[in-house]
């Protein structure tokens, strides 16, 4: 994202406020930058404290940091602009309810009450984004620049008592840069995992592989001790014999299976392999960056609610840019077998709908209000998912026929939808595959 605007930006419109570096600058600069619309407007000083005043010409003169937003918003191109102010009449309303709870509970004075934060945080529990899923809003911004004084000013303890908020805090600053110009919010974090190959000691190997080749030799010894005894003379063991001893050896097995109340294996039908194979949990793509090996990929960090994000890498850099998997809800298949895609670890598969021909795909997404890390469901199929699905079982490849969205974009198995706690998982293609 770009830099702070200019105070001179070449529309000549400038957002008054009190100070570059008061709450009401930050925020409002932050919602600038964002917008990608620092060539349209600028931030400049001027205002009275705590003020946010903006002559928008034949629009008339605005006032307050919900109703300046709005407008900045509106600037922004189509996609962007829908991000932000709401792409559907409820997200417009939800985006809306949470500026103006930031602007009369939260305000620009950095005085936020200590309960104020233990809501927030309260309501942050099972969502990602304040107001809407999928992506940074105007709410999340406002109520970042309009909190991270009061959760940074906040002792140690009590703040890591609010995860949900300093993670939810910690994200935002991240995804739209504002941790450049609020600071970071101190947040526990665990040991990165150790992906670097083991060392392999050369001097051990070849001492257990002369070990192994004299344990053959004496073997192979065994054996033909075994031949001569068997056998005096060289001569071969007798044809029928041999026939008649297999053959009671197998009676012997078959009546003892009998007992037990086994059937013989040709008998047995072999296990059908079903849905509830795949481990398929709700996540949040918390940062994306090109594959420096790979023209068609994205390498991402996804939050699937355990204690250290996941870093996969996805096929997605022709139908995705930087700005939609930052910040994106997704499903991540989370038991495919781990290991380097061109030089890069890849630890799971973002699950996505295409239409036949491959030139349109888009995500799988869970509901607003599904936890990152919650296992999504299938009604009837009730098995747990295996440890790691093995390539030569071939067990997603069995799965992926079933796996499509129906005629209104719900995700389903042959038929089934995709559930989770809050609903039922969809995406913007209908009657499309899902791999």
């Amino acid at each position: 994202h770009p830099r702070i605007p200019p105070s001179h930006p070449a529309m000549g419109i400038s957002v008054k406020v009190d100070s570059a570096t008061s709450v009401a600058g930050k925020t409002v600069a932050l919602v600038v930058a964002y917008a990608g619309v620092g060539d349209k407007i600028g931030v400049a000083e001027g205002a009275a404290a705590g003020s946010i005043e903006l002559d928008a010409g034949p629009d008339g003169k605005l006032e307050g940091l919900a109703t300046v937003c709005k407008y900045v918003a509106s600037l922004a191109s189509e996609s962007v602009a829908k991000q932000l102010a709401g792409a559907s009449p409820e997200d417009e309303a939800m985006i809306s309810e949470w500026l103006a709870r930031a602007s009369a509970e939260y305000g620009v004075a950095n005085e936020v009450g200590d309960d104020k934060l233990v809501e927030l945080d309260a309501h942050l529990a099972t969502r990602s984004f304040v107001a809407t899923r999928g992506a940074v809003s105007l709410a999340d911004l406002a109520a970042y620049g309009t909190t991270h004084g009061a959760l940074l000013s906040m002792a140690q303890e009590k703040r890591n008592a609010l995860v949900h908020l300093t993670r939810w805090c910690d994200h935002v600053g991240a995804v739209s840069g504002g941790a450049r110009s609020f600071g970071a919010v101190p947040f526990p974090r665990a040991e990165p995992m150790d992906l670097s190959p083991p060392v392999e000691d050369k001097k051990a190997k070849e001492r257990a592989g002369a070990k192994k080749d004299d344990g053959k030799k004496d073997e192979a010894k065994k054996k033909d001790d075994g031949k001569s005894k068997s056998a005096p003379g060289g001569d071969k063991p007798d044809a029928d014999a041999v026939a008649a001893a297999r053959a009671a050896k197998k009676a012997a097995k078959a009546a003892k299976d009998a007992a037990k109340g086994k059937a013989p294996a040709a008998q047995m039908a072999k296990k059908e392999i079903t849905v509830d194979v795949l481990d398929i949990k709700v996540g949040t793509i918390t940062r994306a960056w090109e594959h420096p090996g790979a023209d068609k990929l994205w390498v991402e960090s996804i939050d699937v609610g355990e204690a250290k994000e996941r870093q996969v890498v996805s096929g997605l850099r022709a139908f995705k840019t930087k700005e939609q998997m930052e910040g994106a809800r997704v499903l991540v298949l989370c038991n495919v077998k781990k290991g380097p895609l061109r030089d890069e670890m890849s630890e799971g598969m973002v699950m996505c709908a295409s239409d036949e021909a491959h030139t349109t795909v888009d995500f799988v997404t869970p509901p607003a209000g599904a936890p990152n890390g919650e296992r999504v469901r299938f009604a009837g199929f009730e098995g747990e998912p295996v440890e790691v699905l093995v390539p030569k079982k071939k067990m997603f490849e069995a799965c992926a026929p079933k796996l499509r969205t129906n005629d209104e974009g719900v995700a389903c198995y042959d038929g089934v939808p995709f559930m989770t706690s809050a609903g039922a998982c969809a995406s913007s293609l209908k009657q499309a595959f899902i791999k």
